[in-house]
């Protein structure tokens, strides 16, 4: 479980390299545009396409990372007051919740790409994007939200058992070494 653990840290890692490269790009090549729209008037070709592309990119490929590492900003009310087993229940019930809203978009997102895929769609505008790329990036990002869920379910279920222990969510899982 744990070169699993490992490879998949590894995998979303690199994905969210990805996504932290596409927003270097964005940033690259808005800036050339403003540059060069200032110096001679006219826009480059192809920028504002290739940064919509790639804010999707910047937008769901971290997404497996972020839930991976517990890293997502939210406001915790609840999770603050409690700790073990009650706090292990709630995010299971965080996860289950999770799980269904990433898989009802997986579901469609597989739809979209099948659809845009066998249909050949282009986006509009000065080049053509074939459609089917930001959809497979949506994709990608969602099956990797759902995966790294579903090892945190394992980690909350570990916690119910009484396997390991679960603090608070700044500290995260505490493995004591019991098994």
């Amino acid at each position: 479980m744990l070169k699993i653990h490992a490879w998949l840290a590894a995998l979303f890692r690199a994905a969210a390299l990805l996504g932290a490269l596409g927003l270097m790009a964005i940033a690259l090549m808005t800036t050339a545009d403003v540059s060069m729209r200032w110096l001679t008037g006219r826009a480059i070709g192809g920028v504002f396409e290739l940064s919509g592309v790639l804010l999707v990119l910047v937008t769901f490929l971290p997404l497996g990372l972020v839930l991976f590492e517990d890293r997502q900003l939210r406001v915790d009310i609840l999770p603050e007051l409690l700790n073990g087993r009650p706090l292990a229940a709630l995010d299971l019930l965080d996860c289950a919740i999770g799980i269904l809203v990433f898989g009802l978009l997986l579901s469609v997102a597989t739809d979209e790409f099948e659809k845009a895929y066998q249909g050949r769609f282009l986006l509009r505008g000065l080049i053509q994007i074939p459609t089917w790329i930001p959809t497979l990036m949506i994709w990608a990002g969602t099956l990797g939200a759902i995966i790294a869920l579903v090892f945190k379910v394992v980690d909350a279920f570990r916690a119910l058992a009484g396997k390991t222990r679960i603090g608070r969510r700044s500290s995260g899982m505490i493995d004591d070494g019991a098994v």
